[in-house]
């Protein structure tokens, strides 16, 4: 067996490779004798067909396409494992000769996982500030800003909202919702409302026992999006250094997936607020390409860091559990999935459980 490598733009990579007329032959025997064995035909006892009666019965190219297979399974196995290529794509495979008892050829093609330089990253420095603390004055603003959101639901009387409760919970159908900070609705009892100011009837009319029971769960609100945007900066600022010191070729099959994932955020966030995609496209006046175009330097960041933050787990052994994948699985809706979306799943929380132990490790490294 001959092969050659050639190492194209953005990580794509073509493999050519020629078999002799002897390493196809002796691969062509080992098929016909498995499927001897597998195959009855009357008169002939397992294993003892002969080749032609074989022929016959399952058809030439049947047993000409299982030898293509077995060839291309065991030379690409073997170049990959030689050159250290490891495909990010399933690769596609073009056969250039195939023909019994004659020379064997095929090219495949795919886009190799990119080289990662990391440079010594624990040497980067970030610094974590401290959460600024709730004011008196910050909870009354917040809910000042519910209560007048709640108050213009109130008049304007969204029939869209309206027919959303009815499907949302039959003990809800009378009443009304507004969406809070985060996205999720806040149901409105109608009897206990009051339209005129903040007060015990207005808060227990969003869901609170009272007006201080609201400002408890306020405060804990803003709390947890203080501290969740003091750990964003800190992440942000160290992902902008090792974005200095590290560096990948980005592959485009990445960067469109990265997009996808931004698509499937976005419509999600959509379906929250009962909307189509269509219609935000038309409120932003763009079009769908117009807008991957925008997220695209934004969707290669993020491989780049993705990619980094591989390569700085794998060579700290970052370990993930099995139990952890199984307790992640928990949270997830599996009864519509076929086995092999299962498995697909599988691997991608653990990929996010790795990369999440693996940012917990840097951050952990660079702010000490």
């Amino acid at each position: 067996m001959q092969y050659s490598v050639t190492h194209g733009e953005k990580g794509k990579v073509e493999v050519k490779v020629d078999v002799a007329k002897a390493g196809f032959v002796e691969v062509y025997g080992n098929v016909v004798k498995k499927l001897g064995v597998e195959t009855k035909i009357a008169g002939f006892r397992p294993g003892k067909v002969p080749t032609e009666i074989l022929e016959q019965k399952l058809g030439s190219g049947r047993l000409l396409n299982e030898t293509a297979s077995a060839l291309v399974s065991k030379h690409l196995s073997e170049i990959l494992a030689k050159e250290k290529l490891f495909p990010l794509d399933s690769p596609k495979i073009a056969i250039g000769s195939l023909a019994k008892a004659s020379p064997f050829s095929f090219t495949a093609t795919f886009t190799k996982k990119p080289q990662v330089k990391l440079g010594d990253w624990k040497k980067i420095k970030a610094q974590k500030v401290k959460a600024e603390e709730i004011t008196e004055s910050d909870i009354e603003q917040s809910i000042k800003n519910i209560f007048e959101a709640w108050k213009k639901q109130q008049e304007t009387g969204n029939r869209k909202q309206e027919t959303g409760e009815e499907e949302e919970n039959e003990d809800k159908k009378t009443g009304k919702f507004i969406y809070d900070a985060h996205g999720e609705k806040i149901f409105i009892n109608k009897d206990k409302s009051d339209e005129s100011k903040i007060d015990d009837n207005f808060a227990m009319a969003i869901g609170a026992r009272d007006l201080a029971h609201l400002k408890e769960l306020v405060k804990r609100d803003l709390e947890t999006l203080v501290v969740n945007q003091v750990e964003a900066k800190l992440e942000q600022e160290i992902f902008d250094k090792i974005l200095e010191i590290g560096s990948c070729d980005v592959p485009d099959i990445l960067v469109d997936d990265e997009m996808n994932r931004i698509l499937v955020r976005l419509n999600s966030e959509l379906e929250r607020q009962k909307k189509k995609l269509n219609d935000y496209l038309s409120e932003q006046n763009t079009t769908l390409d117009a807008l991957k175009a925008k997220w695209r330097p934004q969707a290669e960041k993020n491989v780049k860091i993705s990619l980094i933050l591989d390569e700085i787990g794998k060579s700290e052994k970052v370990q993930v559990l099995p139990q952890e994948v199984e307790q992640a699985l928990k949270g997830v809706n599996q009864t519509s999935l076929s086995d092999e979306q299962r498995k697909d799943l599988e691997r991608y929380l653990a990929f996010s459980i790795f990369q999440a132990k693996t940012l917990d490790l840097v951050k952990k490294a660079v702010t000490a």
